[in-house]
């Protein structure tokens, strides 16, 4: 009885990893598309059986995923008629200690676009003031491409080098030097 007890006392010990949660949002560009859009997620690798299928018009961009290595297609759809559809493929996801579980990625059907999630290190609520620049001009902020969730602001630009500015003022502080990947997300925590 003894050995029974340690032994189920070890399996359970042995659990799979908790589920993450996968939150795939789809662009055209600066265009939030993810209400037009249906995503089917996979094993990196394996497209027979997908590990979820989300359509975007009817419920949120979310899948409950153990960590992995997964491939996401992406189809948009207009009327009834698919006007766009794109792969990502080789997405990291893994419980990163400043991630919360949440695991944030962008598909663009563009070409050459990449997005920055930008999350508080204290895990809080976005408050604060930022503005995106390329690294090369602090004159005129980018755009926005969509502000979301409570713990992040995401900005959907072209892939390249930018300045981040935190406030304003002369308490503002800058990160520099961020660089935003060609058809991938990148994280940056402020604190």
């Amino acid at each position: 009885m003894p050995r029974l007890v340690l032994l189920a006392t070890a399996l359970l010990a042995v659990q799979a990893p908790a589920a993450l949660t996968l939150e795939i949002r789809t662009f055209d560009g600066r265009a939030d598309v993810t209400h037009e859009t249906r995503v089917t997620v996979h094993r990196a690798g394996d497209r027979g059986g997908p590990v979820g299928r989300v359509n975007g018009a009817a419920e949120p961009p979310l899948f409950q995923v153990p960590p992995g290595i997964y491939d996401a297609q992406a189809i948009q759809e207009r009327q009834g008629r698919v006007v766009n559809l794109r792969w990502a493929e080789r997405l990291v996801v893994m419980p990163y200690p400043d991630e919360g579980g949440h695991h944030l990625q962008v598909i663009n059907l563009q070409d050459d676009y990449g997005a920055l999630q930008i999350r508080r290190a204290s895990g809080d609520a976005w408050a604060g003031q930022l503005a995106l620049f390329r690294a090369d001009d602090r004159a005129t902020p980018e755009p926005p491409a969509a502000i979301a969730g409570r713990t992040y602001v995401l900005f959907v630009v072209p892939a390249g080098t930018y300045d981040l500015r935190v406030g304003q003022g002369a308490a503002a502080a800058w990160h520099t030097g961020l660089e935003v990947p060609r058809n991938r997300t990148r994280l940056w925590i402020v604190p």
